[in-house]
């Protein structure tokens, strides 16, 4: 019998984590406490009526090719309704710029696969999307991050760190953002900001990777148009997701990226999974083409937007001074901020302790620091919740400031 069967990991596999948050949620599922933890889409938007209808159609009319193997970059119909869906942005996107993944998860697998080798440099920003962290952690990326104000990334200081890797004959391999109501932190890049990243990304010859899975959750201020939609010289690569915007159990994303980078993406998926279910994406197309998704996400913005509200409220009413929060425009979280002498990560014990929940700040950075920060969301829990949850949290806080 082998006695240390760790001995036969990958280098690559000795390198990668557990998700902090899958980690956590395992905590919060304990009887009676509230979660702010998750990034769970509230159930009663899922359209299960409409679902039902048409489940049985395809089944129908498609059975035999919905139940069957389909290509990995996709089904047609789908990967067609994708491209038109993004052309309202930007008129020059095909299908054919189209994969389709399962999860926005895979995509971020998918794009680390194919551009990272180990020690290669990568731009994240600081918080970042624990996913992409985790991705590229496993590719063994080293990962530089740039800090965020409440218009997004700095500017400024990308602008020096691409300065200081030219100076070294160093490119990073791409810049990483989440530019709208971004996880963790809830703002949005400014279009000033925005129309920067593509200057110095173009300057320096590095592609942008925009994840951009709450684009559509806007419930506040003016829209800013996708990063994607003004990039001219084919430098980004797109990702986004039904799962905040339909049904996250359909398991199905998409990655949007020049025809040549595709390619090769298609490529690195076969070996995952050959391809993507073809039932859910012919269900999925059909939800598109019958017009429901506008209604389906109007309904997701009330919603999302009046739990917002009822957060804000609820922590400008409990929580002690000293204490600063992020006020999100879309999307599905905000970012709270303890003085400096108070580590989420040491609380968090404390907050199980009286039944609420959050995600530690720190898992979010790439340089583990972030001690004094905390993710809270506010789709998933009832709105009575949300204020009984923040009561629970502020008055935890207050007790060990």
């Amino acid at each position: 019998m082998i006695k240390d069967l760790s001995s036969f990991y990958s280098k690559n596999a000795l390198n990668m984590k557990r998700s902090e948050i899958r980690e956590l949620l395992k905590i919060t599922r304990q009887p009676g406490i509230i979660s702010f933890a998750g990034g769970l889409p509230a159930p009663d938007t899922f359209p299960v009526a409409e679902l039902q209808d048409i489940c049985s159609k395809v089944l129908q009319e498609k059975g035999s090719t919905a139940l069957q193997y389909g290509t990995t970059e996709g089904e047609a119909p789908l990967r067609e309704a994708i491209a038109q869906w993004m052309n309202h942005e930007k008129a020059a996107i095909k299908a054919d710029n189209i994969l389709v993944t399962a999860g926005s998860q895979q995509g971020l697998d998918i794009v680390a696969k194919v551009f990272v080798d180990p020690g290669d440099i990568i731009i994240v920003e600081l918080p970042s999307y624990i996913g992409g962290l985790q991705a590229f952690t496993a590719y063994r990326a080293k990962m530089i991050g740039v800090p965020q104000d409440n218009d997004g990334m700095r500017m400024d200081k990308l602008e020096k760190v691409l300065e200081k890797l030219a100076r070294k004959k160093k490119r990073p391999k791409f810049i990483y953002v989440v530019p709208d109501f971004q996880n963790p932190s809830g703002v949005t890049m400014s279009l000033e900001r925005r129309k920067k990243l593509l200057e110095l990304a173009y300057q320096y010859g590095v592609p942008i990777v925009e994840d951009s899975p709450y684009r559509d959750l806007r419930f506040a201020g003016e829209p800013v148009p996708a990063i994607y939609a003004l990039d001219d010289q084919e430098q980004v690569i797109a990702l986004g997701t039904f799962s905040k915007i339909f049904c996250p159990g359909l398991r199905l994303a998409w990655i949007m990226a020049p025809a040549t980078w595709l390619d090769k993406m298609i490529v690195a998926k076969q070996s995952m999974d050959l391809c993507c279910p073809t039932f859910n994406q012919l269900v999925a197309a059909e939800y598109i083409n019958r017009g429901q998704l506008p209604k389906q996400i109007e309904q997701i913005r009330a919603l999302y937007g009046r739990k917002r509200e009822v957060m804000l409220k609820a922590l400008k009413k409990h929580m002690p001074k000293g204490v600063k929060w992020t006020k999100p425009e879309g999307g599905l979280f905000l970012w709270v901020k303890l003085p400096k002498n108070l580590s989420a990560n040491e609380l968090f014990p404390k907050a199980v302790e009286e039944k609420v929940a959050y995600v530690i700040g720190s898992a979010f950075h790439c340089d583990g620091k972030g001690q004094n920060s905390m993710r809270l969301n506010f789709s998933f829990p009832t709105e009575e919740q949300i204020e009984e949850g923040v009561k629970r949290l502020a008055a935890m806080i207050g007790k060990n400031m």
